[in-house]
C-alpha cells in the first residue's frame, strides 16, 4: 500500500529512536510517499531539530538521509491538478500549510500517515496513525 508522510513523522522519527524510526526504517510492504520539498523543508529546520533532539547537527543530517532513502519524494508537478481541490479542503478544516500532503494522497488515492490532528478533520482522505503502521 501506498502511504503519504507528513512531516511531522519525520520530525518524530529524528526526535526519537522509537516506535515511529521503527516503523519507517524496518522493512514493510508500505511504499511510503512524500512531496519532494519535505527534502528541503527537513533541510531549514535542521538546527532546530539538532537543538531540540540534543544530536549534533551532522548525526541528525546523516539521519534524514536514512529517513528520506525510505521515501519516495514526488515532485509538485506529478500532483499539480489536485492542489486547489486540495487547498479548497485544507482552508475549509483550518489546516494551513498541508496542501501538499492532501493533493498527494488525492492524486495517489492513499492515506496519510500523520501525528498532526488537522488532517483529521478532512473527511475526503484517510488518515493513518503510528499503532495502524507498526502492527
Amino acid at each position: 500500500m501506498r502511504i503519504v508522510v507528513d512531516a511531522s513523522i519525520l520530525v518524530a522519527a529524528l526526535m526519537a529512536n522509537g516506535t515511529v524510526r521503527d516503523a519507517l526504517l524496518s522493512p514493510t510492504d508500505h511504499e511510503y510517499v512524500a512531496p519532494k520539498y519535505l527534502e528541503s523543508e527537513l533541510d531549514r529546520q535542521l538546527s532546530r531539530i539538532s537543538a531540540r533532539s540534543g544530536l549534533p547537527i551532522e548525526s541528525v543530517r546523516a539521519l534524514i538521509e536514512d529517513l528520506l532513502e525510505a521515501l519516495e519524494l514526488i515532485p509538485v508537478g506529478v500532483y499539480a491538478e489536485f492542489l486547489p481541490g486540495a487547498a479548497s479542503l485544507v482552508a475549509r478544516a483550518n489546516a494551513a500549510g498541508d496542501q501538499d500532503y492532501v493533493a498527494l494522497a488525492l492524486f495517489l488515492d492513499a492515506p496519510i500517515w500523520t501525528l498532526d490532528k488537522d488532517f483529521d478533520r478532512i473527511s475526503e482522505i484517510s488518515v493513518l496513525k503510528t499503532p495502524d503502521i507498526a502492527d
